[in-house]
């Protein structure tokens, strides 16, 4: 065998050995714990998500007074209000 193919050999086969050291490493510093804070801000985020999630993306109350307005044929919309909420946006 050429000298440089053993010597690149035995360079690979001593990385090989290396991540089992690194593991055990790894793994005493594994029984520390690790502590999380966060901002009262963040806090806030995480509470107006939940409250958003648990909100129905429909109004079930609203769609039906609104479906028996139009069923009795007593909805009416003005145009002003249609305007104006076009112009809004």
């Amino acid at each position: 065998m050429d000298m440089r193919i053993s010597s690149v050999m035995s360079a690979y086969s001593a990385q090989t050995t290396r991540p089992a050291a690194r593991t055990a490493r790894t793994d005493s510093r594994a029984a520390e714990t690790d502590r999380v804070s966060l901002s009262a801000q963040a806090g806030e985020y995480q509470t107006a998500r939940r409250a958003i999630a648990n909100t129905p993306d429909i109004r079930e109350s609203l769609v039906n007074r609104i479906q028996e307005m139009l069923d009795a044929g007593t909805y009416r919309v003005s145009s002003q209000d249609v305007a104006t909420s076009i112009l809004r946006g």
